[in-house]
């Protein structure tokens, strides 16, 4: 008999319109001052000034910290916290796509420590026990850091770090799809092939539990159908809020069992060059998933996993099924051409990096030193484009 424990799940509404429930959400949590920390283009785009609204329709102080422009920075966090210490705030809002939600539930959790980030960075002593209570409201439909209890940031060096704890989970999430309908249609398939990424990894890791299969293999039914249909046309609503539903149950399955291979490789590639995750962690899957079902260890999950995509109910139909479901969003098998200087040996470091190796080391095979130079020479024979951008 398998042992494993299931995460909590924060509360969650759902929704188009749902964004008008925030300040009911602020005033349970503690009321305000609010920091609102949210991506910059937001701002830009008109979408903070949507929250703000809310919140002074009902006379509630707030302070907004739209910084957030690609994985935040060490520095920008402990620039957050200091903030948030001297607003005394009361609750933080994370508003946008995985970056500021992660970044607002680290400021969350640390801020009134008056502790730098870095003394929490893998663990190196557990997460405090004073945070602030915190709202997830993402704009992106991909990471599922709305329901998960990690955060990812950068350093200066772009070298990525993890935090990772109870203590990170928002108090609620917010998931309205109306705030995704601004999405262009790349990164729309980006983010949602994450979130096809999470489910897949969370359910064929080698700690999958039932929780894991629960929530990814749902989740890889809904993101089939629903993320073609958005990426095609990103008015359509229903699509936009399925594909909203799979993000965030893809994300349990994140959140309950981690990620593997697909992972491992993106976030090495990403401490390399600068490269969308969701991008990345796609390629990924496509050039290492071969590899990976051609191994015993995994064949069942795998095969359930085939099936959810609409493929065959066998392992190596895996692959294909994915492939298909990559070009059906219309991702280019191409890396971009930041990643033409990128060594098979530079990259299969970095699989290995302490800050990596464990997401490798939850596939369901055995991962030798070895087979990071194989997995990382596959990867880097997709072919790059020919120009940046």
């Amino acid at each position: 008999m398998q042992h494993f424990n299931m995460g909590q799940v924060p509360p969650v509404t759902f929704g188009a319109g749902r964004m008008s429930k925030v300040p009911r959400m602020v005033t349970s949590l503690g009321g305000s001052p609010v920091l609102i920390i949210a991506d910059a283009i937001l701002a830009q785009l008109g979408v903070t000034e949507r929250l703000t609204r809310h919140l002074t329709a009902k006379g509630l102080a707030f302070e907004l910290a739209a910084d957030v422009s690609g994985e935040p920075k060490e520095e920008l966090i402990d620039g957050l916290c200091a903030r948030a210490r001297e607003m005394d705030a009361a609750v933080v809002i994370g508003l946008g796509g995985g970056a500021a939600m992660d970044a607002a539930k680290l400021v969350a959790a640390i801020a009134r420590s008056g502790q730098p980030a870095q003394d929490f960075a893998l663990a190196a002593q557990p997460l405090p026990q004073n945070g602030i209570p915190a709202i997830a409201i993402p704009t992106t439909a991909g990471t599922g850091s709305e329901v998960t209890r990690t955060s990812v940031i950068s350093k200066a060096d772009g070298w990525k770090t993890w935090f990772w704890g109870e203590d990170l989970m928002f108090a609620q999430a917010v998931l309205d799809p109306e705030l995704t309908l601004s999405l262009p249609p790349h990164l729309t398939a980006w983010t949602g092939i994450d979130a096809v990424a999470h489910a897949l990894e969370g359910a064929t890791a080698r700690n999958t539990s039932p929780a894991g299969q629960l929530y990814g293999l749902e989740a890889l039914r809904v993101l089939t159908d629903a993320l073609p249909r958005a990426v095609a046309d990103g008015a359509d609503i229903t699509a936009r809020g399925q594909v909203l539903w799979g993000s965030m149950i893809a994300g349990l399955a994140l959140h309950n069992c981690n990620t593997h291979m697909g992972h491992n490789i993106s976030h090495a590639l990403g401490s390399l060059v600068r490269v969308h995750h969701g991008l990345a962690t796609g390629l990924a899957l496509d050039a290492s998933l071969p590899w990976l079902v051609a191994r015993d260890e995994g064949a069942c999950n795998y095969a359930k996993a085939a099936q959810a995509l609409g493929g065959a109910e066998t392992a190596d139909a895996l692959p294909d099924a994915f492939s298909k479901l990559m070009r059906a969003c219309d991702i280019p098998h191409e890396l971009p051409a930041e990643c033409r200087g990128v060594t098979p040996e530079a990259l299969s470091a970095e699989m290995r990096n302490p800050a990596n190796i464990g997401m490798a080391k939850n596939a369901a095979c055995p991962i030798e030193n070895g087979d990071f130079d194989e997995i990382a020479s596959l990867m880097l024979r997709t072919p790059v484009a020919a120009s940046i951008g």
